[in-house]
């Protein structure tokens, strides 16, 4: 290259006829500007077309094509042109025809949510599209009918059991013609004609049903009539208020405007505890209305107003006023008769209909208020009355009816002197044993007694002696006097009750009967603690012997399943009798067994020298044999 050339000569024009002398020139071209190439005729060429759709570059940056900036210094022009066939043309100017015509874009907002740039391709079914299936075929169809058959037979057969009555109806011979059993009852609604297919089906599923305890019925004992208590919205006649006794410190009470005020703010109970003189007509007054007053406050004043009359309690209340309480509740006159009745009404389902129990507890609330002042017979004919009430359902069904109930019956016992206990509880034993033969009727009055005293815990265990061995004589003596292991074992040997039998036990009397079984026993009347050892080892032989045979009982009751709840529960309940024997009646736990034999006694020395000999040949085994000299 000739230095003599000024470096401005670079950058001048270069005609548009020397274009084709410097090809080199667009080797050295900036990439912003390159230099173009000489137009050609279009011809096929190998590489792609890159200059098919070339961005706009704006109007102030858009530079002359024909503008060529040649070589560094160091070169001259000369050197450009001696490359010509060394380096073709690789940017060829596209001819005018080919350029694509560029739509205007329009200005980009860059507020504006960009547009998705994939779009899902949604193929539609034509409407016009024939479908050749049917929603229903013939198959279809003559199901459908069978099934709509089928529900109005069930309907049919429905309309015509229930048009034979109520099962209660029934077994009161209420419907004329009727079919009296369950059993009647699935032959009529599952008749078939005769030679069937299904009649001998319908023979089996009746036989079946017969196994079970479907048509079993237990028997209730019901206190009150079948009307149930009486209403409190019922309308009763009161007896007036006796105005000619309120003389003296009782004048305040003559006055009918404002006496439930004044019975409400307690006046009439503290005059009565500082002058004791209450006139009986008007304490009469009070105890009949008590049971019928609707207020809350003013029956808890009347309440605590009769307490606190001891005289008017022990000269008024006897066994006639007691029995009148009762009646005007509705109780029968079997559950209150003094001498012995015929059984009581038997069946099942809700004896009553859904009536205030107010009344009932009111009365019980007062027995309980006067118990303190009653003497022994009114005491026993009370206490006789209210266990025949314990063997009704209510007393159960209601908390709160089942608290005043055993609250009543704990103030009763507390109030008989000690010296006349043996005669109030066999007078009450006596009484309920005549009147109620059921097993589980006995044992609903055994289990109403509450465990809240000892002298309850006694009655209780001297009903259930009496039960168990069926003699009234056995209440009127202590449990200690009366009970033995021995004599329990014997009664197991020759109660048929006892015996069970697959196919003729009552398992609801057999659980009512080991229940009572349970309570008589007790804790069992040990030897007293100064008894020799040979008395105390003979009393927990017995009381292993009838945990055998309570054990043989439970383990000869099979389980069948939830159809047979009963021998469930007697199952259960031995079970629980029999570790009661074992860890609570007997002196001390039975022994245990292991590879060395059982564990013995302190007092047990005939067999102590066998397991000293059984040990000694166990530790034998192990021991070197001697050595010969």
């Amino acid at each position: 290259m000739s230095k003599s050339n000024h470096i401005t000569s670079f950058f001048k024009p270069v005609p548009k006829s020397s274009q084709s002398s410097q090809p080199k020139a667009g080797r050295q071209a900036s990439p912003t500007a390159p230099a173009p190439a000489p137009a050609l005729p279009p011809s096929p060429s190998p590489l792609p077309d890159l200059f098919s759709s070339p961005p706009p570059a704006p109007p102030s940056t858009i530079r002359d094509r024909t503008a060529v900036i040649c070589g560094s210094d160091e070169e001259d022009d000369d050197d450009f042109s001696s490359d010509e066939d060394e380096f073709p043309s690789l940017f060829l100017k596209p001819s005018a025809p080919t350029l694509p015509v560029l739509a205007a874009r329009k200005e980009a907002n860059i507020y504006a949510t960009p547009k998705a740039k994939r779009r899902a391709l949604d193929f539609h079914s034509s409407p016009l599209t024939i479908n050749t299936r049917h929603k229903f075929d013939i198959k279809a169809l003559l199901k459908h009918a069978e099934a709509d058959t089928a529900i109005e037979e069930s309907e049919q057969r429905t309309a015509a059991l229930l048009a034979q009555g109520s099962p209660t109806a029934r077994a009161q011979g209420v419907s004329n013609g009727a079919p009296s059993t369950l059993h009647e009852t699935m032959l009529g609604v599952l008749s078939d004609a005769e030679g069937s297919q299904d009649e001998g089906n319908r023979g089996r599923l009746l036989q079946a049903v017969k196994r079970t305890e479907a048509t079993a019925q237990r028997k209730d004992w019901y206190f009150f009539d079948r009307q149930g208590p009486v209403d409190d919205t019922a309308i009763q006649v009161r007896p007036d208020f006796p105005t000619a006794e309120a003389t003296g410190v009782w004048a305040f009470l003559a006055s009918e405007r404002h006496r439930d005020e004044v019975f409400e703010d307690g006046l009439p109970y503290h005059v009565q505890c500082k002058m004791h003189n209450l006139p009986d007509e008007i304490f009469l007054w009070i105890l009949n209305e008590t049971s019928g007053v609707k207020s809350s406050k003013l029956r808890d004043e009347y309440l605590r107003l009769i307490g606190a009359c001891p005289g008017q309690i022990g000269r008024l209340m006897d066994q006639d006023l007691i029995v009148k309480l009762f009646r005007g509740l509705g109780a029968s006159e079997r559950a209150l008769a003094a001498v012995s009745q015929p059984d009581g009404i038997s069946g099942h389902g809700a004896p009553y209909p859904d009536h205030e129990t107010t009344r009932l507890r009111t009365v019980l609330q007062i027995l309980a208020v006067t118990a303190h002042a009653l003497k022994t017979p009114p005491l026993a004919r009370t206490m006789a009355i209210l266990l025949r009430l314990g063997v009704d359902n209510v007393t159960r069904k209601d908390h709160t009816v089942a608290t005043d109930y055993q609250d009543a019956l704990q103030q009763i016992v507390l109030a008989v002197p000690w010296r006349e206990w043996n005669n109030f509880c066999g007078n009450v034993s006596d009484s309920l044993y005549s009147h109620i033969q059921e097993t589980t009727q006995r044992w609903n009055a055994v289990s109403s007694v509450p465990l809240l005293h000892p002298k309850l815990i006694e009655l209780r265990r001297r009903l259930a002696l009496v039960f168990v061995f069926d003699d009234p004589r056995r209440a009127f003596s202590a449990p200690g006097d009366t009970f033995s292991m021995r004599s329990i074992i014997d009664r197991l040997d020759q109660a048929e009750e006892f015996i069970v039998d697959r196919n003729n036990t009552d398992y609801v009397e057999l659980l009512a009967l080991s229940e009572m079984l349970s309570v008589a026993i007790g804790d069992g009347s040990p030897p007293a603690g100064d008894a020799s050892p040979e008395a105390i080892k003979q009393y927990n032989t017995e009381v292993d012997e009838v945990a055998h045979r309570i054990k043989y009982m439970w383990s000869s009751i099979h389980e069948q399943g939830a159809a047979y709840m009963s021998r469930l529960e007697v199952r259960a309940q031995l079970k629980d009798f029999e570790r009661k024997l074992q860890h609570v009646v007997r002196t001390r736990p039975p022994p245990k067994e292991d590879i060395f034999g059982p564990y013995l006694d302190d007092d047990d020395e005939i067999a102590r020298p066998q397991q000293r000999m059984f040990m000694r040949r166990f530790l034998g085994k192990d021991q070197p044999p001697p050595k010969t000299p």
